[in-house]
């Protein structure tokens, strides 16, 4: 085994597809006993769906969910943002509304294509790392304890990590609590059924998620201390519809519903020597915006590739530094949007709701603030260009996410070659040239788009985005040495 994957939820499942389509050994455990049909996570966002692209898995993952393209939000009875994503750069102009169980279970499908099974019942409940592995205790559902030595570990356990606590590394940053109802039901309204609706008044905040077959996944958030206690019930749903939705609204039923509190925070490192953390365990998110699962599973796809290629002898070790470098960033850059956001919905002040009811309807139509939202929201600003977590520049830059889907190849390095193919490729690429995917270009669209005139070269890394823009032979090398080490020459 090369690797052990503790938590076999999104995150920790892309993560075992990513390393076992890679030819990486991998074993995944989980403490439940069966795959959760809780009400969790709910929306793939377009940049996910694209990666899921790489997997073959996009199709299957649509399949399960209902596409939203609109999002229309009100503040005291006054709409305050209409915003589409039909016309965003991509091959997914919506916010895929799939429930995290059905995600879940099209990444378990495609695990198994490769022989992987997830243990069930088997908890970490310690871990101590030594030079070159790590050492594991494991404890059973039928009370068996395993010691186990593995030579990396992830842990993808969620918010209240195991393996976080066993290596002592402390969520960082002011705590931000919110508290939320969260139900699965039916509302009859006067309002179409297939766009996402938030409702904000005076401190209140419902929001309203299509989910596939006519249902709603109604959200309510409560300002912390103001939660009520217990479960969930139909009149505490009641009361909130009839606050906070269009006129002649009627909640019908609720199906399934829960409670939960989060506190917004990111661990102050990713990573400790042989183990890393991602999705919840390293960063946990406001349900606002639907990015805390999505965040998670484009962890994995960062991570993935880059262990492999160590794990195989391809890269050296120092490779996977960069997976803190780059993700860290996202992570405190989405922690701090989605608190700016929280915090706006739930404005309670007389000055602050009236500023926002009338002043936010004349900024949310302009075209800059309708990018940055709907980029925001879709995370296709995710941008590994400055250590910033993003960017919405319209150029192009080394670290962004390449648009042309189409042209990238699933799972390895894409080398777009504009003009003559260099004479000298082939002894650039080395030993390397089976992790590169070399193709000729000559579509004028994707040129100008890379800012190339003449001969040039882009390199797409195997999560899709830039490694090289308009650059030649000799900065290809720069970026292979530095990425892969010394290589000897074919």
């Amino acid at each position: 085994m090369d690797v052990l994957i503790v938590g076999a939820g999104p995150t920790g499942l892309t993560m075992a597809v990513e390393l076992a389509r890679r030819n990486i050994d991998v074993r995944v455990i989980d403490s439940l006993p069966a795959p959760t049909t809780e009400t969790r996570a709910l929306g793939v966002q377009p940049r996910t769906l694209e990666l899921f692209e790489r997997l073959e898995l996009a199709e299957a993952t649509i399949a399960a969910g209902l596409p939203v393209p609109d999002f229309h939000v009100f503040s005291e009875g006054r709409q305050f943002l209409d915003l589409s994503l039909s016309r965003l750069d991509t091959p997914y102009p919506y916010l895929l509304m799939a429930p995290q169980p059905k995600v879940e279970e099209v990444l378990y499908l495609k695990l198994l294509d490769y022989g992987v099974k997830v243990e069930r019942e088997v908890k970490l409940t310690a871990l101590l790392q030594r030079p070159g592995v790590v050492e594991v205790e494991l404890l059973h559902g039928d009370g068996s304890v395993e010691q186990a030595r593995v030579p990396w570990l992830i842990g993808c356990d969620g918010a209240h990590s195991t393996v976080r606590h066993q290596l002592g590394v402390p969520f960082v940053g002011e705590a931000f609590e919110e508290n939320f109802a969260v139900a699965d039901g039916r509302v009859d309204w006067p309002v179409p059924y297939d766009v996402f609706h938030a409702f904000l008044d005076r401190g209140r905040f419902v929001a309203y998620f299509p989910m596939p077959g006519g249902l709603h996944r109604i959200t309510i958030a409560y300002p912390p201390g103001r939660a009520p206690q217990g479960e969930v019930t139909f009149e505490e749903v009641r009361s909130a519809v009839a606050v906070c939705s269009p006129p002649g609204t009627r909640l019908v039923e609720i199906l399934e519903s829960g409670r939960f509190r989060i506190n917004q925070r990111k661990v102050a490192r990713h990573s400790v020597e042989r183990v890393f953390l991602a999705g919840d365990a390293a960063h946990v998110h406001s349900v606002v915006g639907g990015q805390g699962m999505n965040t998670g599973i484009q962890d994995a796809f960062n991570l993935g590739w880059k262990l492999a290629a160590v794990i195989q002898g391809r890269a050296p070790a120092g490779l996977l530094d960069t997976y803190a470098a780059e993700r860290s960033p996202v992570a405190e850059r989405l922690v701090k949007g989605t608190r700016r956001a929280t915090r706006m919905t739930l404005l309670s002040n007389p000055v602050t709701t009236a500023a926002r009811r009338h002043l936010a309807p004349h900024l949310t139509p302009l075209p800059v603030v309708q990018k940055v939202l709907s980029r925001a929201l879709t995370q296709l600003d995710v941008s590994y260009r400055d250590g910033s977590g993003g960017s919405n520049d319209d150029r192009l830059a080394v670290g962004d996410r390449f648009p042309e889907i189409g042209l990238q190849h699933p799972w390895k390095h894409t080398l777009l070659v504009f003009g003559s193919e260099p004479p000298t490729l082939p002894a650039v690429l080395g030993d390397l040239a089976d992790l590169v995917d070399v193709r000729s270009v000559s579509d004028v669209r994707t040129r100008e788009r890379c800012g190339i005139q003449g001969d040039g070269l882009v390199l797409v890394r195997p999560d899709g985005y830039l490694a090289l823009l308009g650059g030649d032979v000799h900065d290809l090398s720069a970026y292979l040495t530095t990425t892969y080490g010394s290589r000897r020459n074919t």
